[in-house]
């Protein structure tokens, strides 16, 4: 089977929420204004992997007029933030722009403050430029957490130095033959290799750790997150630290 990576836009939105739906139960899905958020905001940030449609073998040959169609194998869906890791503000769409992205959201007043609020000093959306230490012996858990170091903006943060994984799904019919690694992989290269972030962060459901350890990223403990009310395992792949080498202890399986 064929398959190619691309970026996703507006025009992916109705395969990418069934995608979505199809994943997550309904309380830790995006919803609907979220993806028409990132995907106009910042669309290069959401990747999909595809591969082609093809007729039924029963079909004679020169007799169908059979036109391949896309199918959405596999999604990311990603914002930046100027957190060091995942954020419940960061899966938010700014209240100033709520309402362009959800009809049902009251349009702000004329005195509400910016989105996105002006950098008062170069340190505002800075990472902190201690990079972690990698963690030593069996464990992933890198016992030196990350510290937050500048204002909890809401959104796509243009300026941050992190990329926020909010999704990434497989359709069931594809599932158990490595299409989360390669779409996972194929995202850190473009975005280790296009300069636009520090690291890349993500929060999973503990038993699926292996998942994304398998993919290079450390695995810090439980988020702050309170995304569908349930417990998250924080995780963070940064550029600057190498995986850990030897004996690495992996928190469920990869797919």
């Amino acid at each position: 089977m064929g398959v190619y990576v691309r970026t996703l836009t507006i025009n992916d939105l109705d395969k990418v929420i069934a995608l979505e739906n199809a994943c997550f139960p309904e309380e830790e899905r995006g919803t609907l204004a979220q993806f028409k958020y990132r995907l106009t905001t910042c669309g290069e940030l959401s990747h999909g992997l595809f591969t082609m449609s093809k007729p039924h073998p029963d079909t004679p040959k020169g007799l169908s007029d059979f036109k391949p169609k896309e199918i959405l194998i596999a999604m990311i869906s990603a914002t930046k933030t100027s957190a060091p890791t995942v954020t419940d503000a960061s899966m938010k769409i700014p209240k100033q722009l709520l309402h362009i992205f959800d009809p049902s959201a009251p349009a702000p007043s004329a005195d509400s403050p910016p989105a996105v609020p002006k950098a008062e000093g170069a340190s505002q959306n800075q990472p902190p430029t201690e990079p972690a230490e990698p963690s030593s012996g069996a464990d992933t858990l890198d016992p030196k957490p990350l510290k937050e170091f500048s204002p909890d903006l809401e959104g796509h943060v243009e300026a941050g130095d992190t990329v926020c994984i909010h999704s990434l799904c497989v359709a069931q019919s594809y599932r158990g033959q490595s299409q989360s690694q390669t779409l996972l992989k194929d995202f850190i290269s473009r975005m280790r290799d296009a300069g636009v972030s520090k690291r890349i962060a993500l929060v999973c459901h503990k038993e699926t750790t292996g998942v994304y350890t398998k993919a290079g990223f450390r695995y810090r403990g439980i988020s702050k997150v309170t995304h569908g009310g349930v417990e998250w395992a924080e995780m963070v792949l940064d550029y600057n630290v190498p995986p850990p080498k030897g004996g690495v202890r992996r928190v469920g399986s990869g797919v």
